[in-house]
């Protein structure tokens, strides 16, 4: 019932208009809509990282440069990440064999 009367008290602050409904578009000055700004709302408060030029303009073969990118971004498939998706791994570090394998 509190929430009902919340809501009842702002319904009796709002004022309704003849004026017809405007979108505006938060992402610009001008709140007109434009694919430009949709593309830039997207990566808003994203970090910007440019060890891809490192990874991929190095001279390696193409293998090591997917291996480096896939454990720059932590998708290396260690026994770990293969026991949280249910597939046959190997318990113990396949270099040391004395502790478990695991992905940090």
């Amino acid at each position: 019932i509190g929430q009902y009367l919340q809501l009842w008290q702002l319904a009796q602050q709002a004022t309704l208009s003849d004026a017809p409904d405007q979108l505006i578009w938060k992402w610009t000055a001008s709140g007109i809509y434009s694919a430009q700004s949709c593309y830039a709302a997207t990566f808003q408060g994203s970090l910007h990282s440019y060890s891809w030029k490192l990874i991929w303009k190095a001279w390696a073969p193409p293998r090591v440069k997917f291996f480096h990118w896939l454990a720059n971004l932590d998708r290396c498939w260690t026994a770990d990440r293969l026991a949280r998706h249910g597939l046959q791994h190997h318990p113990r570090c396949l270099l040391c064999d004395q502790a478990r394998e695991r992905s940090n």
